[in-house]
């Protein structure tokens, strides 16, 4: 039997099983949806719950390997935990199993009613351009929520099984280093691997990039490194605008939480998880300011614009750095694209924001 044979044999079993109704839709989504390559098979479709007809979320894990489970079942536990003590707006979990010698992996969430938003489920680069000033402000007020978590109040079996993420400064200003000294080969340069430090010299016009980054990086150490500041806070992982639900009522709902974990100081949390966001909103440049001036004015509503201001330009130059080097290395082809020019070009002006 083939990989995707078993695969959709695995997906019918769930869905059968857990009352789906399956039409000849679902069969074509199932088709889909197994057959792409994706790690993890999802949909919406109705099931029969208590003598009613209800839509659901569904999402199976392809295989049982330890790199999809332990994901799948930080969605799981922290999607739970959320919902019950409702620290932010999130879609319940219905029923679940991540453990394989108790059956087939899968989770059922709550969905939402299409009718509760214009914008709803932002896919790929589509939708993001409607991102605005409102949900910038509820994007940066829920993200505080979730770093407000205490560590201490989640579960053991969840705190087990949490990403551990630079928690810090001395890790912190190793990975922007690493990122740096990275060898890549840039579509404007033939020849071998080059560091990415003398890429963005020469193509941002700027001498001695390393020497920058570090005098910016000694500046900022006193206030992320505050007393204040070396506490334990959770971390989303996977900030991005496809991983936001937008209601109508500029209400924001964080989606996709497999990589949520903890780091040892709250605002090297807060520059990950904003600097991720910050980067892969490359095609809103308004949604990007918005969310910058969103930052700072929550900081500075609590006496803290300093430390705002910091978080943004580490921000940028973590995340915007670590991106571009990614967009170096695709292959000359992916890398000539019309779409991926426009993105190194809105990443790299960004990046030369930090040293002014």
């Amino acid at each position: 039997m083939d990989r995707i044979t078993k695969y959709q044999r695995k997906v019918y079993g769930v869905l059968n099983e857990q009352n789906f109704i399956i039409g000849n839709a679902e069969k074509k989504v199932i088709q889909k949806r197994t057959s792409n390559g994706r790690r993890y098979f999802f949909m919406v479709a109705k099931r029969v719950e208590n003598n009613k007809t209800i839509e659901r979320f569904v999402k199976i894990p392809e295989n049982n390997t330890k790199k999809l489970l332990l994901p799948f079942q930080r969605q799981i536990e922290i999607a739970q935990y959320l919902k019950k003590h409702k620290i932010i707006r999130t879609r319940g979990v219905v029923a679940s199993n991540y453990n394989p010698k108790k059956g087939t992996p899968f989770v059922i969430m709550e969905t939402f009613p299409t009718y509760q938003s214009n914008i709803g489920f932002i896919e790929g680069n589509k939708g993001v351009e409607l991102l605005n000033v409102q949900e910038a402000q509820k994007t940066i007020d829920q993200l505080h929520k979730f770093h407000s978590i205490s560590i201490k109040s989640l579960p053991m079996r969840l705190k087990k099984v949490l990403k551990i993420y630079p928690g810090d400064y001395k890790s912190f200003r190793r990975e922007v280093f690493r990122c740096l000294n990275k060898k890549v080969n840039p579509l404007d340069k033939k020849g071998g691997g080059e560091p990415f430090h003398k890429v963005l010299e020469r193509r941002l016009k700027v001498s001695e990039v390393k020497q920058k980054v570090k005098e910016l990086l000694t500046e900022f150490e006193p206030i992320i490194e505050s007393k204040s500041n070396r506490i334990s806070s959770m971390v989303h992982g996977d900030m991005a605008p496809n991983n936001l639900y937008i209601f109508n009522s500029g209400d924001v709902e964080l989606l996709d939480l497999e990589w949520v974990g903890v780091s040892g100081n709250k605002a090297i949390a807060m520059v990950l998880d904003f600097g991720n966001l910050r980067a892969r909103s490359w095609s809103n440049t308004k949604f990007r300011n918005a969310l910058d001036d969103a930052l700072i004015k929550t900081y500075g509503a609590k006496g803290q614009e300093e430390m705002g201001r910091a978080i943004v330009k580490l921000s940028i130059l973590r995340s915007h750095i670590q991106l571009a080097g990614f967009l170096e290395n695709y292959e000359r082809i992916k890398q000539n694209k019309a779409v991926e020019t426009r993105r190194r070009k809105s990443t790299e002006r960004d990046i030369i924001k930090i040293f002014k």
